[in-house]
């Protein structure tokens, strides 16, 4: 769906229907909201979730192999650094962690200093 919509006709309001893949749109009257088929994709996961037969919710280790695989998936869309990237970040940061030690050091120092004079 664009960026930009359409305006709705003033009797229709946008529902947002929230599922495991994402965030659909669907539109639905005021008078009563109709129903909102599942696309094929729901479809297969639907189908491919397998039902315990005790609580009748989906197995705990097809829940398991589903999430592991969905996780191979998005690592394969990282984007990753390159050696010298993650060198030069790293060299960056160290460098930022010594200069605030330093600042909160003499700050401290100075405090010390400060205090031991107000109070003597």
């Amino acid at each position: 769906m664009s960026r930009i919509q359409k305006k709705k006709p003033f009797g229709e309001k946008k529902k947002r229907d929230v599922d495991s893949e994402g965030i659909t749109d669907a539109v639905a009257n005021f008078s009563g909201s109709k129903a909102v088929t599942p696309t094929g994709l729901q479809k297969q996961k639907q189908e491919k979730i397998i039902v315990d037969g005790k609580s009748g919710g989906p197995n705990f280790f097809q829940k398991t192999i589903d999430f592991f695989r969905e996780v191979k998936v998005e690592l394969k869309k990282v984007t990753w650094p390159t050696r010298k990237q993650t060198t030069g970040t790293t060299i960056v940061v160290i460098i930022f962690v010594f200069v605030v030690a330093a600042f909160l050091g003499l700050f401290d120092y100075g405090l010390s200093k400060l205090v031991q004079v107000v109070l003597t």
